[in-house]
């Protein structure tokens, strides 16, 4: 009779911690290309809708500019932190560090949430349920949906485009699923 060996699950707080921030920096990192997939194919898929409906071509490209660059303009959420991260640092950031900056803390935040995964995922196992993508939906929420906008780092959801909703949370639910996989992958090799 073949005997199927399982390595039986002891919990390990330390490579909790290890494998859980090395797989949220790889899933904020993969979440950061999702998120410039979309939103390059949701640009592409406006402008043909505005070509279809007989809009000129250079008409609807010198707006998709001026919104891009309205866009650029606009302080996101991570750089309000940033921003407000050095005023309590005694320092200003310059606006053209604004956005290096507000990725910094965006990478910071997906790496500290990793390693709360990484260690919760050793100590209650479960909360891997759902391949990571259930943390992912539960982050979401608690940042994007209640605490960011709790602190005025956005606007009301309700004044939100549903779209941009769905888009945050298939964000976040690629972050929770690469973030389990990279740590399952690191934790069996440990």
């Amino acid at each position: 009779m073949i005997q199927i060996f399982r390595r039986r699950h002891h919990p390990n707080v330390f490579r909790g911690v290890v494998t859980g921030v090395t797989a949220g920096i790889a899933a904020t990192l993969i979440m950061d290309q999702f998120q410039k997939l979309t939103s390059a194919g949701q640009k592409a898929a406006e402008k043909q809708i505005r070509i279809a409906h007989h809009e000129s071509r250079e008409a609807v490209e010198r707006d998709q500019r001026r919104r891009e660059e309205e866009a650029a303009q606009q302080e996101g959420s991570t750089e309000k932190v940033a921003r407000k991260i050095a005023e309590v640092a005694g320092t200003d950031l310059p606006e053209q560090k604004r956005k290096q900056a507000g990725q910094a803390v965006h990478y910071a935040f997906g790496t500290l949430m990793g390693a709360v995964y990484g260690v919760a995922s050793e100590l209650v196992p479960e909360v891997t349920t759902g391949g990571g993508t259930a943390y992912g939906t539960l982050l979401f929420l608690a940042a994007d949906e209640v605490a960011v906008p709790a602190f005025q780092l956005s606007p009301p959801p309700t004044e939100t485009a549903a779209t941009d909703h769905l888009q945050h949370w298939a964000a976040h639910v690629v972050y929770g699923g690469s973030l389990e996989l990279v740590r399952s992958l690191l934790r069996r090799l440990m």
